[in-house]
């Protein structure tokens, strides 16, 4: 698949994502990730949905704060959700959290990293559970359908949306496309770069 039409996916589940959730959707990974999975295979991708665990690294509005934040429980259970498809890792989270950050960090993008690249210790995601095609979000009848209704909308407005669309911010793609974004002096771009230098990996949560 074209990294735009990639794209074009992960800005249209970003825009549902926050008209449905507007309180929250920075806590909605689930969501996200079962439009995401949607799509793709709507696209003709194969992709595969996975839980575990998720960290990135964070910076202050002012840069003299940094450090990774994330969600994972410790232990055997899924605390966050996201995409494997066409040899990427696929997430927008890392975009929504500024959000839930506990102080204000600088905007953040969302992630579609190729997996011939290893990931950097400003990205840490830690699998537990592959799902298989049938999986559903939830034993609950309820959540299941409030989910289907979310995915039938990003669908809707996939379909719907004439001319190119962008992510709001910016997808990571690989270490070159960090390279990038520093020769364009973002903020995140040029913290991960400090970090990836001055990071113990067996300091990080996985």
């Amino acid at each position: 698949m074209h990294l735009r039409q990639l794209e074009r996916i992960l800005a249209i589940v970003e825009r549902t994502l926050r008209k449905t959730f507007p309180d929250d959707c920075q806590k909605r990974c689930a969501y996200s990730a079962f439009g995401i999975h949607t799509l793709l295979k709507d696209a003709g991708v194969e992709a595969t949905l996975i839980g575990g665990d998720f960290a990135a690294f964070v910076m202050s509005l002012n840069g003299g704060q940094a450090g990774v934040q994330g969600f994972g429980f410790g232990e055997d259970q899924c605390s966050h959700f996201w995409v494997e498809a066409d040899g990427r890792l696929i997430d927008i989270a890392p975009h929504f959290l500024p959000r839930e950050s506990s102080y204000p960090v600088v905007p953040m993008p969302a992630i579609a990293w190729d997996l011939n690249e290893p990931l950097p210790a400003y990205l840490r995601y830690r699998a537990i559970e592959r799902f298989p095609e049938s999986a559903m979000m939830s034993s609950d009848a309820t959540v299941n359908a409030r989910c289907e209704g979310f995915v039938t909308a990003c669908q809707q407005r996939l379909q719907a949306q004439v001319g190119p669309l962008d992510f709001p911010t910016w997808v990571v793609t690989g270490s070159a496309s960090v390279a990038k974004m520093i020769n364009r002096k973002d903020r995140w771009a040029l913290g991960a770069r400090r970090f990836e230098g001055l990071a113990d990996l067996q300091d990080l949560p996985f």
